[in-house]
């Protein structure tokens, strides 16, 4: 199997950021108010944010709780786990935002890639434990040790914060570490 470079496994989650920090320079710059195509749940028209949402983002400190772990978790997926990665990410973006779509509170809009970092947390947490080799309980640990605090981010508290997405995204972390232990 082919290791994959630092650069190269961070391309994607560089892509994804580079989109989100474009997207809240144009909303800044010119007052367009992109925040409008979030997850506006059970809607048709909420159906564009489930692929816009993780894109848009509220405030600076929003988009930076999101850029570090997004490029730093996406990256370690990438590096250590080239072959699912491609699946998980894709698993993280849309599925995730699909849950939330169909369960979230209604008469509010879901913003911001939160979704898509507690996916990629609890992939690469649990796909350690379910997979049981060496290197992977190494990354779990790791990972745990970085942002186990992503297990306090599933339940309600802040009215303002979606733990909608930070639900659905442990769902489907666990989900794809379930299913993608088995087959690897």
């Amino acid at each position: 199997m082919k290791r994959s470079s630092l650069f190269s496994s961070s391309v994607v989650p560089l892509r994804i950021v580079f989109l989100m920090w474009l997207l809240f320079t144009l909303e800044a710059y010119y007052g367009w108010p992109l925040s409008a195509f979030g997850i506006v749940p059970r809607t048709w028209p909420g159906l564009v944010g489930i692929v816009m949402s993780p894109l848009l983002h509220g405030n600076i400190f929003h988009l930076i709780s999101n850029t570090v772990p997004l490029l730093f978790l996406g990256s370690v997926l990438y590096f250590f786990y080239p072959r699912l990665a491609p699946t998980v990410f894709f698993r993280a973006y849309f599925w995730t935002n699909l849950l939330v779509w169909l369960f979230a509170r209604p008469h509010s809009i879901h913003i911001g890639a939160s979704g898509i970092v507690y996916a990629l947390a609890f992939f690469l947490i649990f796909f350690g434990i379910f997979y049981r080799d060496f290197r992977s309980l190494i990354i779990t640990v790791v990972v745990f040790l970085l942002y186990g605090g992503v297990f306090y981010g599933i339940l309600p508290g802040d009215p303002h914060v979606s733990w909608e997405s930070h639900f659905a995204g442990a769902l489907v972390g666990i989900g794809s570490a379930i299913t993608l232990s088995r087959k690897s």
